[in-house]
């Protein structure tokens, strides 16, 4: 076992139908895993970046189950930008969602939820969302920023760095 597998894989969303089971295949396979909920010990809060620092301490790899914010266009280059800033290697793997879909169907997602994810597929991610607007400078009073700008103020505080 290298020693990457050898460090816990933390698994987000832990307590959530896929990552529950992700959990169990891990552990049943001998893996040292990491639960990250809000829940778990340490807690974890995409909502709240305090939370991250504890729960990525030590971890060897992450499993990300699906989040919208994945999906939309726009994510891979994001997620470029941080490894960027922050120097590290980051991967981001892209699947289609015929791909999805047929993994919901696999871990027993119900018909109606896959038929409503399928649903948001075509709706909300088939690109007619993605146009400019003011909503940015009307809800914060200024001017959008890079995301690149972003990166690289927040790479600075570490957020994004291993810890050992």
């Amino acid at each position: 076992m290298s020693d990457n597998e050898q460090k816990p894989v933390l698994v987000l969303g832990a307590t959530g139908r896929t990552g529950r089971r992700v959990l169990e295949r891990l552990t049943s396979l001998g893996r040292p895993v990491r639960a990250g909920s809000r829940s778990a010990t340490p807690p974890f809060d995409w909502a709240d970046p305090a939370t991250w620092p504890a729960v990525l301490s030590g971890v060897g790899a992450v499993y990300v189950s699906y989040q919208p914010d994945l999906a939309v266009p726009g994510a891979a280059e994001a997620v470029g930008e941080i490894a960027a800033a922050a120097g590290r290697d980051v991967a981001f793997s892209s699947i289609s969602p015929e791909q999805y879909r047929a993994a919901m169907a696999e871990h027993g997602v119900p018909p109606e939820v896959v038929s409503m994810v399928e649903h948001l597929f075509a709706e909300v991610l088939d690109g007619r969302n993605a146009h400019l607007s003011d909503g940015v400078r009307r809800a914060l009073g200024r001017e959008p920023r890079d995301f690149a700008d972003y990166a690289r103020r927040t790479a600075p505080t570490g957020v994004w760095n291993p810890l050992t």
